[in-house]
């Protein structure tokens, strides 16, 4: 190719260039605006109408089926269980052995607490040595007396006679008065002593009631007619002092004990209807009542104990059986909802008018899970919107049924 063939072919290339600059570029950048536009002029919010549909407020509460008028069989001592004389689901009588622990220990302490009354029988006996000791000293502190009076008697006449020296009469005199001290002392001895001793036998006699009354704690027996529920320790256990070997309760009745939160028991009211699901029949719904509603709350739990009764027989349910259950506090047929995700802080909606979006106070009623009822504030004709987050479905709830 020659050198004016290649510049003739330098002028064609750029002539073409240049009309498809003029002609296509136009197109091109347009197409890509739409494009842009199509993917960042999206609208920002998610709208939705309000709805006239049922809407039911329920409170959550999880629980067991427990037997009622159900108590837990304490031991109130320490020991082995040495015989066990019942098993679960047996019926028993008030005052029924249930369970006997080794007492022998117990026993020893019996027997010392007789041989001590024993001994303070006889020590409170008059006839008793202690006491016929400090008699004889008596007797002797009498007769001591006695004797020194006479003998003062006749010194105080000899005196009179010139007879004895004042020394003499002071000496006899001394004597008479120190046996006098020591005869009322005597006396004084033996009531201490009579007191003393009684009082020790009285003490001896309760320490008795006490360890014998303590002996009867080691046989733990059945508190009114009652069904044997559950059996904690078994025969050859150790048990302690409040340890819980068995729970009894009514053999004719069992209840629903719910665990209700502190912020939902203002909402529970007797009589309301409670829907359950027992944890060993997933997906089946049983209908109970609140039956009675305890003013008292439970540290342990964090909650407030509500009881529910069955509305039906419920036969070869088994007690301890844990479960869900949903409370019914509140219903209505034509409810005005919006969805609870487009309520803002303040009970307040944003609502489309026209092209603004306008922030409006709402008055609500029932809240369910996914549904808020508004009493006031909008009405079914307004659009309701809320801003769109990154990543949402913009997905509204189904309606109530």
């Amino acid at each position: 190719m020659t050198t004016a063939d290649a510049a003739f072919q330098n002028r064609s290339f750029m002539k073409i260039m240049h009309r498809f600059l003029n002609n296509y570029l136009p197109v091109t950048s347009l197409v890509a605006f739409a494009v842009f536009c199509s993917t960042s002029c999206k609208p920002k919010y998610d709208e939705i109408m309000p709805k006239t549909a049922p809407v039911t407020e329920a409170v959550f509460a999880s629980g067991s089926i427990d037997p009622k008028d159900a108590y837990m069989l304490t031991s109130i001592s320490d020991g082995f269980i040495i015989k066990s004389f019942v098993t679960e689901n047996d019926l028993v009588k008030d005052g029924q052995l249930l369970f006997q622990l080794d007492n022998r220990q117990q026993n020893t302490q019996v027997q010392i607490a007789q041989n001590n009354l024993e001994y303070a029988s006889i020590s409170a006996n008059n006839n008793s040595p202690q006491l016929l000791q400090i008699g004889a000293q008596i007797a002797a502190a009498r007769i001591k007396k006695t004797t020194d009076s006479l003998a003062l008697a006749r010194y105080e006449h000899l005196y009179q006679t010139h007879s004895v020296s004042k020394q003499d009469l002071d000496n006899s005199r001394l004597n008479y008065e120190s046996s006098l001290n020591n005869l009322v002392a005597a006396q004084e001895s033996y009531k201490v002593t009579a007191n003393k001793v009684k009082q020790d036998l009285a003490n001896s006699r309760a320490q008795l009631q006490n360890v014998q009354a303590g002996n009867q704690y080691y046989n733990l027996v059945a508190i009114g007619s009652s069904k044997v529920y559950q059996i904690f320790k078994r025969q050859g256990d150790l048990v302690k002092r409040g340890d819980q070997v068995a729970q009894l309760g009514n053999p004719d009745s069992i209840v629903i004990n719910l665990d209700v939160d502190e912020g939902s028991i203002s909402k529970v009211q007797l009589g309301q209807q409670v829907l359950v699901e027992l944890n060993t029949e997933k997906n089946k719904t049983y209908e109970a009542r609140v039956s009675k509603i305890y003013p008292h709350f439970k540290e342990s739990s964090q909650s407030y104990k509500v009881e529910a009764k069955f509305e039906q027989e419920m036969p070869g349910v088994i007690a301890g059986t844990q479960l869900q259950a949903n409370i019914i506090t509140a219903k209505k047929e034509n409810a005005l909802l919006i969805p609870h995700v487009y309520v803002m802080p303040g009970n307040k909606v944003q609502v489309m008018k026209g092209k603004d979006i306008q922030t409006v106070a709402i008055t609500t009623g029932i809240v369910s899970d996914e549904w808020v009822e508004v009493l006031s504030g909008i009405t079914s004709a307004d659009k309701i919107v809320k801003e769109k987050t990154a990543g949402a479905s913009g997905s509204t709830p189904s309606i109530p049924k």
